[in-house]
């Protein structure tokens, strides 16, 4: 398992999808990062704020541990 710690800045707000289940969901931006997600519910505490906050408030991204570009 691959961990990497990175500078992250939000995206625009048009790069972003929001997936959910009616019970919470997540604000996922093009380059795969979750910038918003609360649960267990949508009136709950927000997990990672990293589209309102700074990095410090926390992301979470899904890609490959080694992207193609970087070879």
């Amino acid at each position: 398992m691959a961990v990497r710690l990175e500078l992250h800045v939000a995206g625009r707000i048009e790069d972003y999808a929001l997936i959910g289940d009616m019970q919470t969901a997540a604000l996922v931006c093009r380059d795969g990062t979750v910038d918003w997600l609360c649960l267990p519910r949508f009136d709950s505490h927000a997990i990672f704020a990293g589209l309102l906050g700074t990095e410090e408030h926390g992301f979470w991204r899904l890609g490959p541990a080694h992207p193609a570009d970087a070879a």
